[in-house]
């Protein structure tokens, strides 16, 4: 009777320890499907219960890990990751882990090493030559960042981000076709990547191609509507298009989402300028000035504004605040001597056309200026 009691308790320790790790498992699935959807707090709680009921579980701390990178808590996913690696000094992901935290602390030679030992153990870890390139690029070593990725491309043609990433790298190498055919691939096999359109349509920019810009971040403000670059950018490229009004409407849009961009009130200026409709003007300048006094441009071209008004005494002020915060602003002597001129005050308008030939000799309005201004004796 007594060995068959035995014999039931040992049978019933050998089940109690199968459900406990089938459990355990079953916590680190949940863990690592809710880390693939970006719950990271709802896959910490999973892993955090899988360790409980199976503490040799390398993989949930891997994973749990990976989580704590996502939610910017480095310290312990170092930890994490610290644990893994003892546990398992074998599993890849150990070492990706801790690659991770020593990225996201910045310390990228730590990194490229943790990464490094992640390769060594599974040659086909594309995320890892992925991520090794990130951390290279952040090191201005753009052929190596290259190399990693081509070689995370090679592992996982499907891998989107690598894609995007490499674009990146010619980018910044002012390779701008293979930036554009890396984010191009990105966007086919991601249609809702919303970075590679950001970037792409940056690089539509640069090479002044502003019709295919302005697409490109059409998509990527319907993707992200707060993107308040993609609105300056693509109202960038339809004022250098001459389509004023909607440019005038992107910024706008801008000032939507960050009412205290002086830039953009002074840009919107600009484009009111542009169209003569000067009290808009003045009045995104003005704006300007109250949210940064000391704004130079704005005071420049809203004393530009006035001039074109008539309002000569208002100009004249305005040039003389704009000197006054840079006293080597040729331009704003040269548009205070009009001022003056237009007032009838050669003898000032003489000083400033001098001074303004003073800092730039070759400035051709100044040089009419000072003939229209010899011809009247002065």
């Amino acid at each position: 009777m007594k060995k068959i009691v035995l014999l039931l308790i040992i049978a019933f320790a050998f089940s109690s320890a199968s459900c406990t790790a089938k459990l355990g498992q079953t916590n680190l699935e949940n863990g690592k499907r809710l880390f693939d959807q970006e719950d990271y707090d709802g896959a910490i709680r999973e892993l955090t219960a899988a360790i409980s009921l199976n503490n040799n579980l390398a993989e949930a701390y891997a994973y749990r890990a990976r989580s704590y990178n996502g939610k910017n808590n480095y310290d312990q996913a170092l930890s994490d990751a610290n644990k893994t690696i003892q546990l398992n000094p074998k599993l890849a992901m150990g070492y990706f882990a801790r690659g991770a935290a020593y990225f996201n602390k910045k310390d990228y030679d730590r990194a490229i090493a943790e990464y490094t030992e992640a390769i060594k153990l599974d040659p086909k870890f594309a995320r890892a030559y992925s991520n090794r390139g990130i951390a290279y690029g952040y090191k201005d070593d753009y052929d190596r960042a290259i190399a990693d990725f081509t070689d995370a491309i090679r592992l996982d043609s499907q891998f989107s981000y690598a894609y995007y990433s490499r674009g990146n790298v010619y980018y910044v190498k002012d390779d701008y076709d293979r930036a554009i055919a890396d984010y191009t691939e990105a966007i086919r096999l991601d249609p809702q990547f919303s970075g590679a359109y950001k970037n792409r349509g940056k690089m539509y920019y640069d090479k002044n191609d502003y019709d295919r810009a302005i697409v490109d971040y059409t998509e990527a403000i319907r993707l992200d509507p707060d993107y308040a670059m993609g609105y300056f950018f693509r109202g960038t490229a339809y004022y250098k298009k001459e389509n004023y009004d909607l440019a005038i409407a992107d910024y706008t849009q801008i000032l939507r989402l960050n009412p205290n961009d002086e830039q953009i009130y002074k840009f919107r200026g600009d484009l009111y300028a542009d169209k003569g409709d000067y009290d808009r003007a003045i009045a995104d300048y003005t704006q300007a000035i109250q949210l940064d006094p000391d704004f130079e441009a704005a005071y420049h071209w809203r004393g530009l504004a006035y001039a074109d008004k008539g309002d000569y005494d208002r100009a004249i002020a305005d040039h003389t605040q704009a000197i006054r915060l840079d006293p080597n602003d040729f331009l704003a002597y040269n548009y205070r001597a009009f001022a003056y001129m237009q007032k009838g005050n050669f003898t000032q308008a003489r000083t400033d056309v001098n001074k303004s030939l003073q800092l730039d000799p070759n400035y051709q309005r100044a040089k009419d200026f000072d003939a229209e201004l010899k011809q009247k004796g002065y």
